[in-house]
């Protein structure tokens, strides 16, 4: 195991303590929210953000219980996201069990607003937990700013992903453009960057060298494993992505390289709704044999390899760089 995943279970414990005081005295739907709220954010997940953001303040402080608690803001903040990106995609699953909006026992108006009400209460605890951890209020303002700055990015990206797909010219350059909002900074480069100013390393451009290159990197695999991996190691249908109709990188070159039958093919099935088992293998049959997995995985490479490439400048220590780069390569070389 890396060095920093194994604080991974001491962010869970972090987490468990959090939504314990949260639930305290509560009773009603109040109550029913946070709890369902702590099951939601505990259920699987590997704490990709947290671990970012120690990795980003094990550049330049030892790792400690403060930390560790400001960490949780991020998993928190990502199950706010999570929770209004589910009602946007209208998906059932996530994580194995039920998207949150699912967890309610009324119609799916009430249970949606239900959720984006729910997702908003995480949202407030994500700063209510990195406020409450003991750093500097010099430190705590500028990690919040970051905090800010990285919600309001990843909500440009997730507008352009809703909107773009509706035109009939999304290109290549345009995936890319929302990988880098929506998920590279929230991903990796965000986090890294809060727990840097926590612990006072002030090379933030060298951050942002790494992590939007390896968060892009890292949305272009899940696309890939959203396509062709494994549903009992994902915990989602590998049918989800095309049924809502996204225009990934696969898509796209797919368009660029296939014959035109196989194409139409595509455009008529993609986002249709409960696609047949014999149709959605057409679709990998298609994307697989028209070279448009390879092209996707060798961009996926490329973003890695600008990564992999900036470590050094990140520290002149040899045990972190070496973290660094298993961190990178546990995101792209993945299965889940």
């Amino acid at each position: 195991m890396d060095y920093i995943s194994q604080f991974k279970e001491e962010v869970d414990k972090e987490l468990e303590i959090f939504f314990q005081r949260r639930l305290s005295g509560k009773s009603g739907i109040e109550r029913e929210v946070i709890s369902c709220l702590r099951e939601f954010t505990l259920r699987g997940g590997k704490r990709i953000r947290p671990l970012f953001m120690l990795l980003g303040y094990w550049l330049n402080s030892d790792i400690d219980r403060e930390a560790i608690r400001a960490s949780i803001s991020l998993e928190l903040m990502q199950s706010y996201l999570l929770i209004h990106d589910d009602i946007i995609d209208q998906s059932d699953l996530r994580r194995g069990g039920p998207t949150f909006h699912k967890l309610f026992k009324y119609d799916d108006r009430i249970n949606e607003g239900i959720a984006i009400v729910s997702a908003d209460l995480a949202d407030a605890f994500s700063h209510e937990a990195l406020l409450s951890s003991h750093f500097p209020p010099d430190s705590l303002n500028r990690a919040m700013n970051i905090m800010a700055e990285t919600i309001e990015l990843t909500g440009v990206g997730q507008l352009m992903d809703i909107v773009l797909p509706l035109g009939n010219e999304m290109t290549i350059d345009d995936v890319t453009a929302i990988h880098k909002l929506k998920t590279a900074q929230y991903t990796v480069n965000g986090p890294m960057k809060m727990g840097a100013v926590l612990s006072g390393y002030s090379n933030m451009e060298k951050i942002d060298s790494y992590g939007i290159s390896l968060g892009i990197a890292f949305q272009i695999q899940d696309d890939i494993l959203g396509m062709f991996g494994d549903e009992k190691v994902l915990g989602k249908s590998v049918k989800s992505d095309f049924e809502e109709g996204k225009k990934t990188h696969l898509i796209l070159y797919t368009y660029q390289l296939a014959g035109e039958r196989e194409k139409e093919f595509i455009r008529r099935n993609l986002g249709r709704k409960h696609i047949s088992d014999e149709d959605f293998e057409k679709v990998r049959e298609i994307i697989e044999k028209s070279g448009a997995l390879d092209k996707t995985r060798e961009l996926s490479e490329k973003y890695y390899k600008q990564a992999v490439s900036s470590i050094d400048d990140l520290t002149e220590d040899g045990k972190k760089r070496d973290e660094l780069l298993k961190m990178a390569e546990k995101m792209v070389k993945r299965i889940s």
